[in-house]
């Protein structure tokens, strides 16, 4: 099994001691996901090899998404900038994987306006990383066209890149009122992102919330689920004493885990 923690959960901490947080923590592996343009550089990714700590996946980074899924000319220039920079940055780091969104769903005529020019952004950062054998995983998520298996795996479709496939967050799952283990049996996920989730809160620890982790991790030993287990909850949660929260998570899954 291969464990990971996103720095996203660890905000605002910078990204270089959240890698020496999980590190202390026992983690082994980490999910990147840059805060600023200078976390997207090569030379960042040679700092982040310092730490340690094996960063094997890279979440497009959020505060980016108003460039990359633009169709303004100019911002396209400009996120194949960011997508050049963060593929020089997944080959120094050794990355298995890249993260980004569907696009947003949208009403005509503005889906028509937005969707071929996301898609081109999404197809070249897809083209950039299969030279280097990173792969382009698309997560799931209610506010895009992704929301559903079914959405999930026709915008695959669409896409038509054979550098790309489908992941899946667990509380992004639920909040489209999808039992995740019923959304991972569809779509046999690449990758993915876990976090807890109740009627009221989301993104939290993992235990905290109504999430049957039993009945997720079956799915995934029977879809025979290969790639790593990202913890991504809400930084929120994790501004005070976060060594504990972080220990808490990674023994819980390896409980239930091990008890399969």
């Amino acid at each position: 099994m291969r464990l990971s923690f996103s720095t996203a959960a660890l905000y605002p901490r910078t990204t270089l001691d959240s890698l020496a947080l999980l590190r202390s923590c026992g983690f082994r592996e980490a999910e990147i996901m840059p805060q600023c343009y200078e976390e997207c550089r090569p030379s960042f990714a040679n700092k982040v090899l310092q730490t340690g700590i094996r960063v094997s996946s890279i979440h497009f980074p959020l505060v980016f998404f108003s460039v990359f899924y633009n169709p303004y000319p100019g911002m396209m220039e400009e996120a194949k900038i960011i997508a050049n920079e963060l593929t020089k940055s997944a080959k120094i780091m050794g990355c298995d994987v890249v993260v980004v969104h569907a696009p947003s769903k949208k009403d005509d005529p503005i889906r028509e306006l937005h969707e071929s020019p996301i898609l081109e952004n999404i197809r070249y950062l897809a083209d950039i990383l299969e030279p280097i054998g990173t792969k382009l995983v698309v997560e799931n998520s209610p506010t895009t066209v992704a929301n559903t298996p079914e959405g999930l795996l026709n915008f695959l479709r669409v896409l038509d890149h054979d550098n790309s496939g489908p992941m899946v967050d667990t509380t992004e799952s639920w909040e489209a009122q999808i039992e995740p283990s019923n959304f991972i049996r569809q779509v046999k996920p690449l990758h993915l992102h876990l976090s807890d989730h109740s009627t009221n809160h989301k993104h939290l620890p993992i235990g905290e919330g109504d999430s049957d982790w039993k009945s997720i991790f079956c799915v995934l030993k029977e879809i025979k689920y290969s790639g790593i287990y990202v913890i991504e909850p809400t930084y929120r949660f994790y501004l005070e004493h976060p060594e504990k929260k972080i220990i808490n998570d990674r023994e819980y899954i390896e409980k239930v885990l091990n008890a399969i």
